[in-house]
């Protein structure tokens, strides 16, 4: 994780879910307009009992796909890994990296296919403790919120995390948003990060659910399909 900046004169750092620079969602360029349409009335239903499979395409939502570094796969699977684990879930793991030259940005999407997910596990997330320590004075606020998943139906929650540490500088503090979807047969998440010498860092931005569910819906209708 970079180092954090002053809360009083920083943007939050958005890391695992879904951060844009401006507060527009969508594809490159970051239209307001882009991304899934709501599910249209009885259709949510048939969505929810549809069989998903996650792939990644050369190009998502308009993102071009580009090959990671072992760092940068070692990373993401160590993420997922935690994710997977917390909610008790296994399959086959896709992870896609791809390219936002407008952000400047990578726009990591990774998720698993399995079947018999229990779509209401990603509330037992929010249940984990709201505040927490790390012991070396640095302090973690957890919030959650769901979000609407679109025509793919299933389930979809944000979580955002505050960390706050004592400096010489006064209180630091970074923003950490992950959001995520869960159906019967896939579990994905989305979520920038920087370019920066071939690291993953946390992408500077402010972020908010309204803002990250478009661009979540936006790329589940590229990775996402019926099988």
């Amino acid at each position: 994780m970079p180092l954090p900046r002053p809360l009083a004169g920083a943007c939050a750092a958005a890391l695992l879910a879904v951060a844009v620079t401006g507060c527009q969602s969508g594809g490159p360029g970051h239209s307001a307009a882009a991304g899934g349409a709501a599910p249209a009335a009885g259709g949510a239903a048939a969505a929810a009992a549809a069989h998903w499979t996650l792939s990644m395409p050369a190009v998502a939502n308009g993102y071009q796909q580009h090959q990671p570094t072992a760092a940068q796969l070692t990373k993401i699977n160590d993420t997922m890994a935690k994710l997977t684990a917390q909610l008790h879930l296994t399959g086959q793991t896709v992870t896609g990296l791809y390219d936002d030259p407008a952000e400047d940005a990578w726009l990591i999407v990774t998720g698993v296919n399995g079947s018999g997910f229990d779509q209401g596990a990603l509330q037992t997330l929010a249940k984990s403790p709201a505040i927490s320590t790390d012991g070396a004075g640095d302090k973690f606020s957890t919030t959650y919120q769901s979000v609407d998943p679109g025509p793919h139906g299933g389930s979809d929650i944000c979580q955002q995390t505050l960390e706050t540490s004592p400096s010489i500088y006064g209180t630091l503090a970074v923003e950490a948003t992950t959001c995520m979807w869960l159906t019967p047969t896939t579990f994905g998440a989305v979520y920038f990060d920087n370019k920066k010498d071939g690291k993953i860092d946390s992408h500077s931005s402010a972020i908010t659910p309204d803002i990250a569910g478009p661009i979540m819906r936006g790329i589940r209708d590229s990775v996402e399909q019926k099988s």
